[in-house]
């Protein structure tokens, strides 16, 4: 499994964006998981597939809607074909101006999690219902863009968050707690970039711990948290990904491309390629 940060650009003026998106086996990646720095409520139009955030799982049908804040790891595994999907994105600046506290407010669904909390809202809920009729009229308005549409789409917002504000309100949770994630998932980035350049070396815990400016106990316990796996796991399959695209695409024996990518010990290779691909190394050469 991978962690990635996706960077989509978002308009400075007007930081919101709604678009269509076919999920199918060539441009879904089962085994990434991403986040970003805005806000996204999704629904789903047609097809069937699992949610994986926060370490839960969430089966999703159509009429199933989902949303994230922007510090919160996610990532799709498609069950029964493709799936279509409605996908809107936007910045805090585009509900709250940072000196508005009244606007802020309309972010409570993404800043405070009670126990009432779930990032799934089935579309048996009445709640969906009025969600999916928003997005769709936003949706209409971002397509059509006749005069006066961002106004629509600003306001269809508003409406839609303050139906997540009557279902999710928790006085007892604050922006403080959002603040306090999205630096842990600040600090997690410079480690995963450490990772990413010194995973085929001899990368200890504590090395990458260090590049989060984390304890290694705190570091191993928030990284299982967010990938769903451990360090060493998350190292391994790395090495196993590299060297299964060294095999196809270089004449080099696997010997040497197991040295390459950090496994010292050949027979444990071996183990370690068969368990993460159900074959061995020399088939994919």
């Amino acid at each position: 499994m991978r962690l990635e940060r996706d960077n989509i650009p978002l308009n400075r003026d007007f930081p919101f964006q709604i678009s269509k998106v076919i999920l199918n086996p060539e441009n879904s990646h089962p085994d990434t998981r991403h986040w970003h720095s805005y806000f996204e409520i999704t629904c789903v139009q047609k097809g069937r597939g699992k949610y994986f955030v926060n370490g839960q799982e969430y089966t999703m049908d159509k009429g199933d809607i989902i949303i994230f804040n922007n510090v919160e790891p996610h990532g799709w595994t498609l069950l029964d074909g493709d799936m279509e999907l409605l996908v809107m994105i936007f910045s805090p600046e585009f509900v709250a101006e940072k000196l508005s506290f009244f606007d802020s407010g309309y972010l409570k669904p993404f800043v405070e999690r009670g126990s009432n909390f779930k990032n799934r809202i089935g579309s048996e809920e009445p709640l969906s219902h009025e969600i999916r009729k928003g997005i769709r009229e936003i949706y209409r308005e971002w397509r059509d863009k006749k005069d006066g549409y961002d106004l629509m789409i600003k306001a269809n917002i508003l409406r839609i968050l303050t139906m997540l504000i009557r279902a999710c309100q928790d006085e007892s949770k604050s922006e403080e707690m959002l603040k306090e994630k999205k630096n842990a998932m600040k600090r997690l980035e410079r480690a995963l970039e450490y990772i990413d350049r010194h995973f085929c070396d001899k990368i200890s815990l504590e090395e990458a711990a260090g590049a989060a400016f984390m304890s290694p106990s705190y570091f191993s316990t928030y990284f299982r948290r967010v990938t769903d796996i451990s360090f060493s796991e998350y190292v391994t399959r790395l090495r196993i990904a590299h060297a299964r695209e060294l095999l196809k695409t270089t004449d080099r024996s696997v010997t040497d491309v197991a040295m390459e990518c950090g496994f010292n010990n050949t027979s444990n290779f071996y183990r370690l390629y068969k368990r993460h691909t159900g074959h061995s190394p020399r088939e994919d050469q």
